[in-house]
């Protein structure tokens, strides 16, 4: 399914919804976001320290001495 597909069913799905309940799906979405955004930041940390990466906060404290 395309991207276009996706946005004319979200489009058609959302015709027959209430505010309350596009309100509620809006915040489930955010929800959603935020957990998939903090699994990935866990990930990217293990990774780093896994590979004895070097972090983005490392090399700024390199940077300012």
């Amino acid at each position: 399914m395309g991207i276009f597909d996706q946005y004319k069913a979200a489009a058609d799905m959302m015709k027959n919804m209430s505010p309350d309940q596009m309100q509620k799906m809006m915040e489930q979405a955010k929800e959603s976001q935020k957990m998939l955004d903090d699994m990935i930041e866990k990930k990217v940390e293990k990774m780093i320290k896994e590979k004895d990466l070097v972090s983005r906060e490392e090399v700024m404290r390199m940077m300012e001495r």
